[in-house]
């Protein structure tokens, strides 16, 4: 287990988180890091060692933190970087569905805990004046038709200082509010709201997440440009489906993106 941290007053450590926090599957096994290279790699150790459901990898400091396609993610003092250790019994091709149930969790936390409202954008992040405050990476391990684990990794600014070369694409909660945000209150909501929802999701209430998801959204009827790896597209958001993939109305006709990189236009 971590040392307790001593350099800065509002460090997460267990006896303030889990003391109130009443959840059935998420949080109830806790590793908390003063500095760590990863917590979503910590949390694949964990895998290995038959980590049970729910379990829950924090650390105040990531130093090799990575988000989508091996970004870096930049991990400083005062921001929550954490990782979900998850088991749900759902088709592969339902994947996305994680990510949007982990989405519209912190967005409900991050509201009720500062009531702000954040923007959640397809696929992987979460925006305040369309600048990033948190973004999430889905780690899936599954055959053809089982998951076998999900690692979900969560990095929200908070209290941190945005490094220079992101701060046209990058904010924090103290940025917008004018003050620093208890991370302890926050993350207790995000783990309690996502406690809800993954129930929903593995009761298969896809129909839930879906709406919930469109709620905090403002990319429907947006005209959108969506990159990956072979192809650009532009085109106007019309919905999502079943299994979280956008449809988007292009000139080429109705699409159905599965994944790929956003940009508003």
């Amino acid at each position: 287990m971590a040392k307790k941290s001593t350099h800065k007053p509002d460090f997460i450590n267990s006896e303030e988180l889990t003391k109130n926090l009443k959840t059935e599957i998420i949080g109830k096994k806790i590793y908390f890091f003063e500095k760590i290279p990863s917590t979503n790699l910590y949390a694949k150790q964990l895998i290995k060692e038959c980590a049970q459901e729910g379990t829950i990898v924090i650390a105040d400091i990531q130093t090799s933190g990575r988000g989508r396609k091996n970004r870096i993610w930049y991990s400083p003092p005062g921001g929550l970087w954490l990782s979900v250790i998850l088991y749900p019994e759902i088709c592969p091709k339902s994947g996305m569905l994680i990510t949007m149930t982990v989405s519209i969790s912190v967005a409900q936390a991050i509201k009720e805990i500062t009531g702000l409202d954040p923007e959640i954008k397809w696929p992987n992040d979460l925006l305040l004046k369309e600048k990033k405050i948190c973004g999430i990476l889905t780690e899936i391990n599954a055959d053809f038709n089982k998951i076998k684990y999900a690692i979900v990794g969560i990095g929200i600014n908070v209290n941190n200082e945005i490094d220079e070369d992101l701060k046209n694409i990058a904010f924090s909660l103290k940025q917008e509010l004018g003050s620093e945000v208890s991370r302890i209150k926050l993350l207790s909501s995000i783990l309690k709201n996502l406690d809800n929802n993954y129930k929903k999701l593995i009761q298969k209430n896809y129909n839930y997440i879906e709406k919930t998801w469109i709620s905090f959204t403002k990319m429907i009827d947006r005209k959108v440009q969506i990159t990956d790896e072979k192809n650009v597209i532009v085109g106007i958001v019309k919905d999502i489906d079943e299994n979280g993939h956008l449809i988007i109305e292009s000139k080429f006709g109705e699409m159905k993106i599965v994944s790929g990189d956003i940009k508003y236009l």
